[in-house]
């Protein structure tokens, strides 16, 4: 089915910032006469917010379907008081827990900055992380891919005495090849597969 009506567009900007946004057909139009200019033989795909890089690296194998990219990190939280030993410990012996950072001296405090950079966190926010508990030690827990905000809920409900906030819950995608021209036919296709959400065109705009 080729879609008619609407399509959603990544929009790579080259200057300052990145967006996307859905236009219709006569905008889609007028973006090729001089706006911006879609990027041929690719396209992006959402993802379900419990896939894993495995998962998806197998899945559009097995379909043929080449893959480029894939951006698909997990869900970290942060623990926001001080719970006691025993669910600390129980928490990190969690099966569905990847890793537990404490921050408690420089090497574990670099660490743990490092993974909040890759999860896309500024030099400010990491500070101003930090300033939150400059007297006690700070606790990062990064789930497995298969957790999302609601399983983790569940999870850290077992532990009565553990508050935490969301720190980084980033959008799952991927980046796939198709050939030029056939890009809408198969972005239908991958639409109905159950662990996407969405796809979107490439575009860049060029100031």
């Amino acid at each position: 089915m080729v879609r008619s009506l609407t399509t959603l567009i990544l929009v790579f900007c080259f200057s300052t910032i990145v967006s996307a946004q859905v236009v219709d057909d006569s905008s889609i139009e007028d973006a090729q006469n001089g706006g911006y200019t879609f990027v041929e033989g690719m396209f992006v795909a959402y993802l379900a917010d419990t896939v894993s890089p495995g998962f998806i690296e197998r899945s559009f194998q097995e379909l043929n379907i080449p893959v480029l990219d894939t951006q698909i990190e997990p869900l970290v939280v942060s623990v926001v008081n001080q719970p006691s030993e025993e669910s600390l410990a129980a928490l990190n012996e969690h099966p569905k827990v990847l890793n537990m950072y404490t921050m408690i001296d420089k090497v574990s405090i670099e660490r743990t900055n490092k993974l909040l950079k890759q999860q896309g966190f500024t030099e400010e926010q990491i500070k101003e992380l930090h300033k939150e508990s400059p007297e006690m030690t700070m606790y990062i827990i990064r789930f497995d891919y298969s957790v999302n905000e609601k399983i983790a809920k569940q999870i850290l409900e077992g532990y009565r005495d553990v508050a935490y906030r969301i720190l980084s819950k980033p959008l799952k995608t991927v980046t796939l090849k198709a050939e030029v021209g056939e890009e809408p036919l198969l972005m239908d296709k991958v639409e109905q597969l159950h662990f996407v959400e969405s796809t979107a065109m490439i575009g860049t705009i060029k100031n």
